[in-house]
């Protein structure tokens, strides 16, 4: 797996890139304005260049934008929903400015409304969106905690999503506290193995774009969504060892969206994610090699 962050990009554009620059990320997430107001400040087009280009330099894969908080998908007030469709029509087309390479999105909560309504309210704002932003940047859905009528809490939630829009350029993103909350086990190599058969069968792993690597404060099932520093949670060190171990996530990119609370937080997260795949090379470089395995 290769590991990135979000960072942000209240100081710039320019600065993120030095950031990611230093802290030598593999891939990347940013907000691509302010995420909790609908208005959007233009991006300055010589900036944007300026950011593709060293994305570009920086081998940076996937690069991502999440879209604002304030964006429901399934809404059932039409106003809001209109406005929902749009704002992630102009985020696709900022993230395509930016060299990203998709607008990651939550589903959105259906209130009171049935399912099946949810699921097709939310497929069709995502298809207007993409169809308004053009060309040239996707929409991956990420998983949630569910409840209060959010979608996505179950892996058949987001493949139902992703059957509804067959051609278009969507995927998933998967969250490990988001799946710990919706009720997933994730505590342990056996568990986490179970859960990737799981992901096979409901979605098959390739759909699967990126994941976000998060620790959890709350129980499983408890469908509440409260971030913490990996291996500080109730997912603990042996979910974060067996994601670094597990060959079928060799080339994915798993993003750290976890407490920004002290400067050393960043950098201790990536710290923990790398020691944890560099045992792992070491481990299955001694399985190739049975005869060392008493030295």
């Amino acid at each position: 797996m290769r590991f990135g962050l979000h960072l942000s990009v209240a100081q710039g554009l320019e600065a993120t890139l030095a950031q990611a620059k230093k802290l030598r990320l593999e891939c990347l997430q940013i907000f691509a304005g302010t995420p909790r107001t609908w208005r959007q400040k233009p991006l300055d087009p010589d900036q944007a260049a300026a950011f593709r280009q060293g994305l570009a330099a920086l081998g940076l894969e996937p690069v991502v934008v999440h879209a604002p908080y304030l964006i429901n998908l399934a809404s059932p007030e039409r106003g809001l929903w209109q406005r929902s469709i749009a704002a992630l029509a102009e985020q696709i087309e900022r993230a395509r400015a930016l060299g990203a390479a998709a607008v990651v999105v939550h589903p959105g909560s259906r209130g009171q409304r049935g399912l099946d309504w949810g699921l097709a309210r939310a497929a069709l704002g995502v298809a207007r969106a993409l169809e308004a932003a053009g060309e040239g940047a996707a929409c991956w859905l990420e998983n949630t905690a569910g409840g209060g009528g959010h979608l996505g809490g179950g892996l058949a939630e987001l493949a139902e999503l992703l059957a509804r829009l067959p051609g278009r350029p969507v995927g998933a993103v998967l969250d490990t506290a988001h799946a710990w909350a919706a009720g997933y086990d994730l505590a342990g190599a056996p568990a986490v193995a179970g859960f990737l058969d799981e992901v096979e069968r409901a979605l098959g792993l390739e759909r699967v774009r990126m994941w976000h690597l998060n620790d959890s404060l709350h129980p499983r099932g408890s469908r509440r969504d409260q971030h913490t520093h990996l291996g500080r949670g109730l997912l603990g060190g042996g979910c974060f060892a067996a994601l670094a171990a597990e060959p079928r996530l060799a080339q994915a990119g798993g993003v750290m969206e976890t407490p920004k609370d002290s400067p050393r937080a960043d950098p201790r997260n990536l710290a923990y994610m790398r020691r944890l795949r560099t045992l792992a090379g070491r481990r299955g470089r001694r399985s190739e090699k049975p005869w060392l395995a008493g030295s």
